[in-house]
């Protein structure tokens, strides 16, 4: 109950905050639709010059895909990990981990409210602008997309939370995680579907990007797709698999970061 009262407070205060200084909304969000509608136009010229459909996708679902993965991005769960090196650097880590509250649960949530409200507004411009140049694919139309759009959307929020947690917690151990880090999101970012979509790959890519913990936090690309209703048991079990597993390294080394502040005199 006091993690859920805390979490609220949080976000609440994050969502004002961006409300309140629109500048750099505007700055986000123009960046992600210039990066996605650049990757549109491109991908309608592929696909008119294929006769409008490549390995049985159609320019349609390519589009909903891609708008997917950016929506998503929006959240700027990545930023976590950075944030986590800084404070570990900055000494403030040592701080918040003296304090009665779960140090990693806060800057978790801190993270999430900051990117609430440029997610809420680039998924309201995004759709609109989405159904009036393409249209609402019929795999999208009904109720089993909603609710498996929302469990999957979810759990790669916490897998995502939890992914860039552990590269950030290296910090302890690695003075600077930015290459780490720079693999670890491009891993991301192509094994999600970023620059082609996933169902387009490889047949070795694509399986390492349903089996990976890179791609299964961007499944949420895949929920358009018609194949998602003869897979999706499987792709939200493989979710819950990498969540439980990097849960228990995350909160491995947490506990080893506490006692090496205990040790050093944090």
């Amino acid at each position: 109950m006091k993690q859920l009262r805390l979490a609220n407070s949080i976000i609440k205060m994050m969502i004002k905050d961006r409300i309140q200084y629109p500048a750099r909304l505007i700055v986000d969000t123009f960046g992600i639709a210039t990066r996605c509608g650049v990757l549109l136009i491109l991908y309608y010229y592929i696909f008119s010059t294929r006769g409008g459909v490549i390995n049985g996708l159609t320019f349609q679902i390519t589009a909903w895909s891609m708008f997917l993965y950016f929506a998503f991005m929006t959240l700027r769960l990545r930023d976590l990990a950075t944030a986590i090196m800084q404070d570990i650097k900055s000494g403030t880590v040592e701080v918040l981990l003296s304090k009665p509250i779960h140090y990693l649960s806060y800057r978790m949530w801190w993270q999430l409210g900051a990117g609430l409200y440029p997610f809420f507004v680039a998924v309201v411009l995004g759709t609109i602008a989405l159904v009036v140049a393409v249209g609402i694919p019929a795999s999208m139309s009904s109720w089993f997309f909603v609710g498996t759009l929302s469990i999957v959307f979810i759990l790669g929020i916490i897998l995502s939370l939890l992914v860039y947690s552990v590269v950030g917690l290296l910090a302890f151990w690695i003075e600077d995680i930015k290459p780490l880090y720079w693999i670890v999101d491009k891993a991301v970012m192509i094994l999600g579907g970023s620059y082609l979509p996933v169902a387009l790959f490889p047949a070795v890519m694509y399986k390492i990007a349903i089996w990976s913990p890179f791609g299964a936090s961007q499944f949420v690309t895949h929920t358009v797709y018609d194949t998602w209703r003869a897979g999706y048991s499987e792709m939200i079990g493989i979710q819950v698999f990498w969540a439980v597993v990097l849960g228990i390294i995350v909160s491995y080394m947490l506990g080893r970061a506490h006692k090496k502040v205990s040790v050093n005199g944090g």
